[in-house]
């Protein structure tokens, strides 16, 4: 059994262990100059004691006469302390696969990014996946799923924050708590999602 299948199985008996009380689940198009592109779901719900998140999306575009298709997903899973205990981020595109796997071990942070390993001491209270459901008021710092490490926000105005994630940008938009818009700045053009329901 890979690394891969045995996280997401402890995820999965996490979720079996204890019938879900609360879910939530929000659907986002996906706009690139103003027309679709894809879709992304974001899903939490309560489980045992702790929240795991669910993250999945697909996307199809047309660039410079080549088809770019992308097939992404997250899942991770907090405990009932509030400590991230596992994710899984996995990206299938054209020219391969980004696959980046997250552990606690009850002292630091385990990373394997495509084979690379590394360590971060101390424990994720919040990633980006969390910022779906919760607006990071108070927070500066947030955990990414995907990098495996953490990038800083910053308050530009009420409900609206911005970042500088991986090699691109990203502003924010939230209301009543919830990410209503997310811009992602590359040299390629801005992708949008936007909140549908």
């Amino acid at each position: 059994m890979t690394r891969t299948h045995h996280i997401l199985s402890i995820i999965v008996v996490a979720l079996l262990w204890c019938p879900a009380v609360h879910a939530e689940k929000l659907k986002y198009e996906v706009l690139l100059f103003g027309k679709k592109i894809g879709e992304t779901t974001v899903e939490v719900q309560d489980s045992a004691g702790g929240k795991y998140y669910r993250l999945r999306s697909n996307t199809a575009v047309k660039m410079l006469f080549v088809d770019k298709h992308s097939s992404m997903s997250t899942d991770v899973l907090f405990n009932k302390d509030g400590v991230m205990t596992s994710s899984v981020f996995k990206n299938i595109k054209e020219d391969g696969v980004v696959l980046t796997q997250v552990t606690w071990d009850k002292s630091k942070v385990q990373i394997d990014k495509n084979g690379e390993k590394s360590a971060m001491p101390g424990a994720v209270k919040y990633c980006s996946l969390s910022m779906y459901f919760r607006e990071p008021v108070h927070m500066q710092k947030i955990f990414s799923e995907r990098l495996g490490t953490y990038f800083e926000m910053v308050k530009e105005s009420e409900g609206k924050y911005s970042a500088e994630v991986g090699n691109s940008s990203a502003v924010y938009t939230f209301a009543h708590g919830i990410l209503t818009e997310l811009e992602m700045k590359s040299a390629l053009g801005s992708v949008y999602m936007k909140l549908v329901k």
